[in-house]
């Protein structure tokens, strides 16, 4: 008859270790998953290790607090969106610089529709991510996981404007405020249907953009697209 202790070897042997990687990941997705569906403040640190199948201490080892696994969300959420505006932004300053034809246009429709799509396809990430303010203490980390995706549009405003396609004379604070306007109203429609209607929202947003950015200027009818979508 097999003894106790070699039916613990054999357990033990059976058991797989999983990489520190996927355990961080396995906990950050129970924690969105609780933090959406249950809510932030009303989730505890607890509820997370046992969603994510880890003990109670273990997932002290990956974050030190409740609020900094909400900061490690953000900073997943954030990057997913600069890597899904970044070849649009690329492309379209390579054009420039080749001294192809760009409808400035364009290349706002391929941002606005990357931003939304990534926003959509992540809708349970939104309300967690964007809604939800870190404690003061991690504010300004949490403000500094958005400097990689401003950098990337302020660059695309500055080659607009040296190329004499956009109008303004701080890309920087344009980039700022576009994004917080985008970000805001896009959370709002998709959490609480606040506008009910995305596509009439992007296309109002859009409109206003086209005039913002080129004021007292005739526009030319639209070309066949320059830019791929």
């Amino acid at each position: 008859m097999e003894s106790v202790r070699d039916a613990v070897s054999s357990v033990l042997k059976r058991r797989v270790v999983k990489p520190s990687e996927q355990r961080r990941a396995e906990i950050m997705e129970a924690a969105l998953n609780l933090f959406s569906s249950k809510g932030f403040h009303e989730t505890t640190m607890d509820e997370v290790a046992a969603s994510a199948g880890v003990a109670k201490g273990t997932i002290y080892l990956y974050f030190q607090s409740k609020e900094h696994l909400l900061l490690a969300l953000k900073r997943d959420f954030m990057a997913g969106l600069t890597d899904a505006v970044a070849n649009i932004v690329a492309d379209a300053i390579e054009q420039l610089s080749a001294g192809k034809p760009v409808d400035y246009r364009d290349i706002i429709d391929d941002i606005f529709h990357a931003v939304v799509d990534y926003h959509t396809e992540h809708r349970d990430a939104v309300e967690v991510v964007v809604r939800q303010s870190p404690s003061p203490d991690l504010v300004r980390e949490a403000l500094e996981l958005e400097r990689d995706y401003l950098a990337l549009i302020t660059s695309a405003f500055n080659t607009g404007a040296e190329y004499g396609l956009v109008h303004t004379e701080d890309p920087e604070m344009t980039a700022r405020l576009m994004t917080a306007a985008i970000r805001d109203n896009i959370a709002a429609c998709l959490c609480y249907s606040e506008p009910e209607n995305l596509e009439r929202l992007v296309e109002g947003a859009k409109q206003l953009l086209y005039k913002a950015l080129a004021p007292n200027v005739d526009l030319p009818p639209r070309r066949p697209r320059l830019v791929k979508s």
